[in-house]
């Protein structure tokens, strides 16, 4: 019997696939984070110290401009009504994101999840530290997904779990059940117990409706 589902944020619930790239893009500072992603890629540095890297770029910008370049962000269509029927089914909503807290908590309020988990920008006096706190690494969503589990009396697999990219591979594999949607890579797909390329997270409901009858 499954009790929960948990998401992955962009790219799923999200139409964006990268928060980071999205506010690097509207602050300008996207050229020079393009180096670091790509020292992290050839394994020259790890991913805190990508991300740390990263959010330094951001020092002195107020938050309430982070917040704005948040609320460009769609929501995938057919969220709400996705999450709305799993509630009325009993069944708990997490989101878990390798992104930033700043869209995750703002996706969280706008879908009602029951509980969210990315990585915390450090915020001093309405202005950004250039500091972040890392909770989702590009490989311990697994963990993320027991801790929670733990907490809220459930099994990793009494879980369905829904993402996109290869960062959700450990959750998808710990979990009960395992849908990839439009998947970036043969990997993704290959390893999800189910494939499903859409636009209208609504598409999920049957599926839903099979999984939990």
């Amino acid at each position: 019997m499954y009790r929960a589902v948990v998401f992955d944020v962009d790219g799923v619930l999200t139409e964006i696939d990268s928060i980071w790239k999205f506010i690097h893009e509207r602050l300008g500072t996207w050229d020079k984070a393009k180096k670091y992603a790509m020292l992290f890629k050839k394994g020259k540095i790890d991913y805190i110290k990508w991300a740390e890297l990263d959010v330094a770029l951001w020092r002195g910008i107020p938050f309430s401009e982070i917040e704005k370049i948040v609320q460009e962000v769609k929501i995938r269509k057919g969220a709400k009504e996705l999450i709305n029927f799993l509630k009325q089914k009993g069944l708990k909503t997490f989101a878990i994101s390798a992104g930033l807290d700043v869209l995750t908590a703002y996706v969280a309020e706008a879908l009602k999840l029951d509980k969210a988990v990315s990585n915390e920008l450090i915020v001093k006096e309405g202005t950004l530290t250039g500091e972040v706190k890392v909770k989702v690494l590009y490989n311990n969503k697994d963990k993320v997904l027991r801790d929670i589990c733990k907490k809220e009396g459930i099994k990793p697999s009494e879980t369905i779990a829904i993402g996109d990219s290869e960062v959700d591979l450990p959750m998808m594999e710990q979990s009960g059940f395992s849908i990839a949607i439009n998947p970036s890579s043969y990997e993704v797909a290959r390893k999800a117990n189910l494939t499903i390329y859409l636009n209208d997270l609504r598409e999920l409901i049957p599926v839903m409706k099979a999984l939990l009858s």
